[in-house]
């Protein structure tokens, strides 16, 4: 199995017939971007990037079949009113309607107990780093707590969660029929195993990287 960390920027011509799975690493950036004051002509361009990426590809593979989203239940059905609250002339909004309307289809990727749970231990992870947090605690459990402790024990249990959660989505990408292609799109970090017999290309535009290194300006746990 292939892991998204070490997958290689591939060459169109060196690929036959087969599956295809074009992954897209991402932040919640339009949810970020009021707290962080994200530039949100930096949100367009990444977005539309990612959109004439993967109209390339269609031009040169054919149609995408499934659209892998997370944060949405596996059993759940999502259509583009789950993508208006970016608004409709939002490129990020633009690109799933354009992929709906040539006959994808949407597909949730994780079981609700794990998102549940997921954002439940981002959120005590994040708040942890507040000096805040950190006093409450003192004052109730005493100044001696081992704070890093907690917060190790934390890292501990998202990482658990995420194996869990890294299992349920390669299992779903391994059921994507013969000469299909797909579309991941999911959070940068998160660790997922490719089944063999797909080949996987990572859409990665460069302003990514320049929206990362502002949130980890304002969010140490931002890797």
């Amino acid at each position: 199995m292939a892991e998204l960390g070490k997958i290689e920027k591939p060459e169109a011509s060196s690929f036959k017939a087969g599956r295809k799975l074009y992954v897209v690493p991402t932040l919640p950036f339009e949810e970020m971007a009021l707290q962080f004051k994200l530039e949100n002509a930096k949100i367009e361009r990444f977005w539309g990037e990612v959109r004439e990426k993967i109209e390339y590809f269609i031009l040169t593979y054919g149609n995408i079949g499934p659209v892998y989203l997370e944060d949405i239940k596996e059993t759940e059905k999502a259509d583009t009113g789950f993508f208006e609250k970016y608004g409709k002339d939002s490129n990020h909004y633009k690109l799933i309607k354009s992929l709906i309307d040539s006959g994808a289809k949407l597909q949730g990727v994780d079981k609700e107990e794990h998102i549940r749970r997921s954002k439940l231990l981002f959120e005590e992870y994040s708040k942890s780093f507040l000096p805040e947090i950190k006093e409450i605690h003192q004052g109730y459990y005493g100044k001696d707590i081992d704070f890093d402790g907690w917060r190790d024990y934390l890292v501990k249990k998202i990482q658990e969660t995420q194996d869990e959660m890294s299992r349920s989505v390669s299992k779903l990408i391994g059921e994507m029929p013969d000469s299909s292609n797909g579309i991941l799109i999911m959070t940068d970090g998160r660790p997922i195993e490719f089944p063999e017999g797909i080949d996987v290309f990572q859409i990665r535009p460069p302003v990514f990287d320049e929206i990362e290194r502002t949130l980890r300006s304002f969010r140490p746990d931002i890797k």
